[in-house]
């Protein structure tokens, strides 16, 4: 009797462990979680992956001098099992760590660039990357700065009389570079002039804050090789009289192109 009942203990747990076997469904792994997510650094790949109907969770920092548009290498992207007829992966790029605010998102088929509408990220500041599998997907990732510089919390620094050789990435909707300058001690008010050899025509829009949003001036296509804009950048209203002495202004350039293009050009602010 006592053997019987080992041999029936023993068929019973084989049988359970075959039927908890058979109806287990592999949906792959996910990479992080939302309170812990993996760190991505700035131009390094790394392997990784996403469970279908699952979230992978990333971040990474730009560096303290880094501050500009970001962009995102999915590479060797393989993705079965998937339950959409896309067979991608949705990635979304968030401001905090939260996973509120949502700068974009965008979906990826294959191996591609995602390029978060170009926006300028913030130096220092850390940014959230959540990836969506549609099936089990597999993937290299690398995040790299773009070809856009600078932000509106963190604008580059031009020097007065000084040439910068900047670069702006884009259409004419998004993709923007944004700078500052502080004027000089001088009779007040001067007029400044900024002068640009450019690969492309750009927009060049000129504001007395930094949160760019109170425009001097403006110049729609007009920065174009060898402009003078002294004409333009004077002050506020048609006839202003200048700028003023030892104040900080902003500026933002946007390329006017219809598709995705990189514009470089050399920029000088001048009294």
């Amino acid at each position: 009797m006592f053997y019987y009942l080992v041999f029936v203990l023993f068929i019973g747990a084989c049988s359970v462990e075959t039927e908890e076997t058979s109806t287990a469904t592999d949906y792959g792994t996910s990479d992080g979680t939302a309170s812990s997510p993996v760190e991505l650094t700035v131009g390094t790949a790394k392997e990784g992956s996403v469970a279908k109907y699952g979230h992978s969770f990333y971040k990474f920092t730009p560096a303290s001098t880094g501050a500009g548009s970001y962009k995102l290498a999915i590479a060797s992207l393989s993705v079965s099992d998937s339950w959409s007829s896309s067979s991608s992966v949705t990635t979304y790029l968030y401001s905090d760590s939260g996973y509120s605010s949502e700068l974009d998102n965008e979906s990826c088929q294959a191996s591609c660039t995602l390029n978060f509408d170009y926006a300028g990220l913030d130096n220092g500041s850390t940014y959230y990357l959540k990836i969506y599998g549609y099936g089990k997907g597999t993937y290299s990732l690398t995040v790299s700065q773009g070809g856009s510089e600078g932000s509106v919390n963190n604008p580059v620094a031009l020097t007065v009389d000084t040439i910068h050789t900047g670069k702006v990435e884009g259409t004419s909707t998004y993709g923007k570079s944004y700078y500052k300058f502080t004027t000089l001690s001088h009779v007040d008010p001067a007029n400044y002039t900024l002068t640009m050899t450019n690969s492309d025509s750009m927009d060049c829009d000129l504001y007395s804050d930094s949160g760019f949003s109170t425009l001097v001036s403006s110049s729609r296509n007009g920065c174009t090789a060898g402009t003078n804009l002294s004409a333009t950048f004077t002050g506020t209203g048609s006839g202003g009289s200048g700028l003023t002495q030892n104040t900080t202004y902003y500026l933002r350039i946007e390329g006017q192109s219809s598709t995705a293009k990189a514009s470089t050009y050399n920029i000088t602010v001048s009294d």
